[in-house]
């Protein structure tokens, strides 16, 4: 059963990779805004499960089960770390300390787990926490430079998202984790688990119930977009990216424009991380979440698939993440074929090339497609969205 639990885990991670795909093509398909800052909007979400929920879960422990949390505090595993220290100061400054966390979080989310009303509290404030900084977060990187031009818009968002994630949330250990790993704790009550009895039951719940809600954040993502693709503001943005000049001289106030999508594209993207470090990356460590991943990666998929077409994107974030897991998972069959011939690499090439083949595919697919599709696999067809299509057929069987 571990065979498919990774297997689940792959599939919630592709999913997870759609919802973050869909989010990139409203802001640099529809709208032409390259952001190159991907990664610092999906952290914001693993940020909020490994610390504020973390702490706003011992808080609300405090006020509605304090005999849970004091027999929580007191396990032999972390008691002789936290002393006498008030639950504040726990709280806020020792349940990221990595001796600490490796102990609490178990015993953390075993106690949640019984606490329905608790545990619904803290993934409401999770989910609405990770909302409110997306969009936060949408602003600051980029209210400075939304009247900037492209290139240099780009490389604005490169580097504010650098800055955030690989130098301050890497080097500050007392408020997620920093150079070393948290925990995200288990916050789905064991009466959810019922919700997901279609699946194996040697398959954990949390694992279950993280698969359901990541293909629901991305179904909703999905119709969502297609909705704004049909909708005046979807023409509206791609004027924008065509020609934001001509735009403006009809009055559209072109950075309060940028400004709303990257708040909608962060508030999404946010989301997608929650769900991706509750349920299928739970340790999480700021220095894993880098541009390559979580940012050119996803622009391979928007390139690959199709920019402003929503099924395209879909399709190309399947196509790269099959293709490379698919490769990574082959080298060592291929690698052992060669070697039996005479001409297999050895030693630590082996393990070189395995790191990064995968990537080179990515850039292979990329040329590729440039050179015999550069529109990608479903090239944009204005008023032709999934959307509008059924549209048109329901008209047709209605006449």
């Amino acid at each position: 059963m571990v065979e498919l639990s990774a297997l689940l885990i792959e599939i919630g991670n592709v999913i997870t990779f759609v919802t973050v795909v869909l989010a990139l093509n409203l802001m640099a398909g529809y709208a032409g805004i390259p952001n190159f800052g991907m990664a610092i909007f999906v952290y914001t979400g693993a940020f909020v499960v490994g610390a504020l929920s973390v702490r706003f879960a011992l808080l609300l422990l405090a006020a509605l089960e304090p005999a849970a949390l004091e027999a929580l505090l007191g396990k032999p595993a972390y008691k002789p770390y936290v002393g006498d220290m008030s639950l504040v100061e726990i709280a806020l400054f020792k349940s990221m300390e990595p001796t600490i966390n490796r102990s609490l979080i178990p015993e953390l989310s075993a106690v949640l787990s019984q606490k329905a009303l608790v545990a619904v509290a803290v993934l409401l404030f999770t989910f609405l926490v990770a909302t409110v900084l997306g969009v936060f977060v949408g602003v600051i990187s980029s209210y400075a430079a939304v009247r900037l031009k492209e290139d240099y818009l780009a490389i604005a968002l490169l580097a504010f998202s650098e800055m955030m994630v690989q130098v301050f949330f890497a080097q500050t250990d007392s408020v997620a984790g920093g150079r070393y790993a948290v925990y995200a704790p288990n916050v789905w009550p064991s009466e959810l688990s019922s919700i997901a009895a279609a699946l194996p039951p040697a398959v954990k719940p949390e694992l279950k119930i993280g698969l359901l809600l990541a293909i629901a954040l991305a179904l909703v993502t999905y119709l969502y977009a297609e909705r704004i693709a049909n909708s005046p503001m979807g023409r509206a943005l791609r004027a924008m990216r065509d020609d934001e000049f001509a735009l403006s001289t009809y009055g559209r106030d072109i950075p309060a424009m940028r400004l709303r999508v990257m708040m909608l594209g962060g508030a999404i993207t946010a989301l997608a991380g929650v769900v991706y470090a509750m349920s299928f990356q739970p340790v999480i460590k700021a220095t894993d979440y880098t541009r390559l991943t979580w940012t050119f990666i996803p622009w391979a998929m928007m390139i690959v698939g199709g920019m402003a077409n929503n099924l395209g994107v879909v399709l190309g974030a399947v196509v790269i993440y099959v293709g490379r897991k698919v490769l990574e998972f082959s080298l060592p069959e291929l690698f052992d074929l060669l070697r039996s011939v005479g001409i297999g690499p050895e030693g630590a090439a082996v393990d070189v090339l395995r790191a990064v083949a995968p990537n080179i595919f990515v850039g292979v697919i990329i040329l590729l497609m440039l050179y015999l599709r550069p529109k990608g696999l479903l090239e944009e067809r204005p008023g032709r969205t999934l959307g509008g299509r059924l549209r048109d057929l329901m008209e047709k069987f209605s006449r």
